[in-house]
């Protein structure tokens, strides 16, 4: 089976679709499998939405029900005033909650993984354990201030006039190749939404205004719950100095680190079939 023809089975499952107001925002949520197996939870990155764990969340519910949210701000939820790590975390409770979860497996991308480490620290008792994929959760104190502003990361609301233009627009950020152009494709198509003036992008573009990341390396020292990486080994921004830096404060095993051969930042866009191999192994020995 090639890869388009893996993506086409892997679309079949179907999710069901869910709401859970949290301080006044309606947060989306999607659903695979039979609720009554063990969870996983799928937590996307910056500008991204649920919908990028539509080809992967399939391979999983045979073990798990998987949920993936989108973030406030993010996808098919409400945008807010105002952005924390605070509030995602308890966006993150809140649907653990109405799943009737205990506790689940977490997998993050990106952004999502400062997001859930920081969780870690306000609601443990949640996290079986921690996946961060290709996502950078602490910095080296020379490496800071190079990633103190958010200003790059705002945007102004661009509005395409038809969704074809739209979707011909949609870019990785950071921007990287993508061999798999039906993947992005989907990723694109379920990245915009239909308004009075025209076609915009769902994710919030003046998130960055408010949203403030801080430092977790205490938190990382002090994790309750097994945490693992998977990374890309041509990730533009997660290094190998982050990396090493990552690994030692947070005093991970290296059967706990993997890197995925012939991906960047998007590992699971790129190659979509060996992080799913790489996350099922590591899911099974922890």
């Amino acid at each position: 089976m090639n890869n388009q023809e893996w993506f086409n089975e892997s679309l079949l499952s179907t999710p069901t679709e869910n709401f859970v107001e949290v301080e006044g925002a309606k947060i989306h949520y999607s659903t695979w499998g039979d609720t009554k197996n063990p969870g996983l939870f799928f937590i996307h990155g910056f500008s991204a939405n649920a919908h990028w764990w539509d080809f992967i969340a399939p391979a999983f519910i045979e073990d798990y029900c998987v949920v993936a949210i989108d973030l406030s701000g993010s996808g098919d939820s409400d945008h807010r005033e105002t952005y924390s790590q605070e509030m995602y975390a308890n966006e993150i409770k809140a649907v653990c909650d109405e799943m009737g979860w205990e506790s689940a497996d977490f997998i993050a991308h990106s952004m999502g993984g400062s997001i859930s480490l920081n969780a870690t620290s306000i609601y443990p008792e949640i996290f079986k354990s921690l996946y961060l994929l290709d996502s950078i959760v602490i910095l080296p104190p020379d490496k800071v201030r190079n990633y103190s502003s958010n200003r790059s990361m705002i945007r102004a609301d661009f509005i395409y006039e038809d969704e074809a233009s739209a979707i011909e627009s949609f870019r990785l950020i950071p921007p990287q190749p993508c061999r798999n152009e039906f993947l992005l494709n989907h990723i694109a198509i379920n990245s915009y939404k239909q308004t009075e003036e025209g076609w915009l992008l769902k994710s919030d573009g003046k998130m960055m205004k408010t949203y403030q990341s801080k430092d977790l390396t205490e938190t990382l020292m002090a994790i309750q719950c097994p945490i693992y990486i998977v990374y890309g080994l041509m990730s533009q921004i997660f290094t190998q100095e982050i990396l090493d830096y990552t690994v030692y404060v947070g005093n991970i095993p290296p059967e706990r680190v993997i890197g995925v051969p012939g991906t960047m930042h998007h590992l699971f866009v790129d190659d979509p079939l060996s992080v799913i191999e790489e996350l099922k192994k590591l899911l099974g020995d922890n």
